[in-house]
């Protein structure tokens, strides 16, 4: 397996794991850790493709 694929693996590990602690943080009480959480999940949800992206056209 390539490095580049080694990193886009660790890479959706590392984003799945603030999309989760997001999801938990936003369950909370309203407030700045809600506000936080929230941002989360929408960072990483836009990490994710592009990075995924990336990964692919570097690979070509």
């Amino acid at each position: 397996m390539t490095p580049q694929l080694w990193i886009g693996i660790a890479g959706t590990v590392f984003a799945l794991f603030f999309i989760l602690n997001g999801m938990r943080l936003s369950k909370g009480p309203e407030g700045h850790a809600a506000n936080a959480g929230r941002l989360h999940i929408v960072m990483a949800g836009t990490f994710l493709p592009i990075m995924w992206m990336v990964i692919m056209m570097g690979s070509l």
